[in-house]
């Protein structure tokens, strides 16, 4: 994420205000515009920018959704591989996914990120804390002596320019979607001498892939909504976000292929849902779950227009568990879409 002065984890904590009805501002998007509507009931027409694929309309709200578009976008970075001219001793990450990574690799690390939503994997629950994943502590880092900071590439643009002035050393690695997570861990196992480990991590997770694939062989195909909600706000998650890859790897379709914007997140109007009517609703909260999860309640308890949708009339909405369904990709990305296959078709 650019450095707006947002603080959250790379997992993000998200704020947003445009979603479905109940909340402060709607939007609706169609290839042919946007119409923004208040919780007053006024409307004011925008235009979108076809060639660039975003909308005109620079409120609050469109700032913090192209904030998490930065975070969460799978292609945003190309491919980076780690290379050192000698393994690294003294390093830190800034992403608690990371901080997964490198324990299911065995690396010791001396430094690793803050949270307030995601536990430190045991092996570093000693280690000094460096910050938030999006603005980690540059004193800190500096007083830690790295070999290497290693973090993600989304936060690269931010983050790159105030290491090179204190002159910490930084690599970054993508972690945003299914195919990062591999890539990744198959970086950091040859940069740090764990190949083996990594083969054998990749290996189970190429396993468990193959066996959900082979058990949705045949299966009738489904359109899914993925709804990404936070205490303020609901989204459409697209194909670019990380849930919407697992679904997209499952071969079911989401009810944001038709929709000509590309980015991970989508705000949507109540209005529109009747007519998108999925098949399933897929909720997943980050910041704050239960929270979002009692807003998801509270909103489909209600709002009459989901007891419309087919989704809801034969109970096939599901809420993801953030251990497994997270804004970006972790290790447990089999795992998830393993879960993902027996929510939608059964065990």
């Amino acid at each position: 994420m650019r450095n707006k002065g947002l603080i959250c984890l790379i997992l993000i904590v998200v704020m947003m205000a445009v979603g479905c009805s109940s909340k402060d501002t709607q939007v609706e998007t169609s290839k042919d515009g946007t119409k923004v509507q208040d919780n007053k009931g006024q409307e004011k027409d925008s235009d979108v920018d076809e060639k660039e694929g975003k909308e005109n309309v620079h409120s609050d709200e469109d700032n913090k959704k192209e904030e998490i578009d930065d975070m969460t976008s799978a292609s945003k970075k190309e491919d980076s591989k780690l290379e050192f001219d000698s393994i690294p001793e003294k390093v830190a990450v800034g992403t608690i996914g990371l901080t997964e990574i490198f324990d299911a690799l065995t690396i010791d690390l001396v430094g690793v990120p803050s949270s307030k939503s995601h536990n430190i994997p045991e092996r570093y629950a000693d280690l000094p804390a460096i910050g938030m994943s999006m603005q980690p502590d540059m004193e800190k880092l500096k007083s830690l002596e790295l070999d290497v900071f290693i973090t993600d590439s989304a936060l690269q643009d931010s983050l790159e320019e105030s290491l090179k002035d204190k002159k910490i050393k930084a690599e970054f690695v993508k972690t945003s979607g299914y195919n990062d997570i591999i890539a990744s861990i198959e970086s950091i196992g040859k940069a740090f001498d764990k190949e083996d480990k990594a083969n054998e991590i990749i290996g189970n997770m190429k396993k468990v892939e193959k066996e959900v694939m082979d058990k949705i062989e045949g299966k009738d195909s489904k359109k899914v909504m993925i709804i990404f909600g936070t205490p303020e706000s609901f989204m459409l998650a697209t194909d670019m976000s990380y849930i919407g890859d697992l679904a997209n790897r499952m071969n079911l379709e989401n009810i944001t292929d038709d929709m000509d914007i590309k980015s991970p997140y989508l705000p949507f109007s109540i209005e529109s849902v009747v007519a998108m009517n999925p098949d399933v609703i897929l909720r997943f909260t980050h910041a704050d779950p239960e929270t979002s999860k009692k807003m998801f309640e509270k909103e489909f308890a209600e709002n009459p227009v989901w007891n419309a949708l087919d989704a809801v009339k034969n109970e096939q909405v599901f809420d993801l568990d953030p251990h497994y369904f997270g804004v970006v990709a972790n290790i447990r990305c089999a795992e998830a879409l393993e879960k993902l296959a027996d929510m939608i078709y059964g065990e």
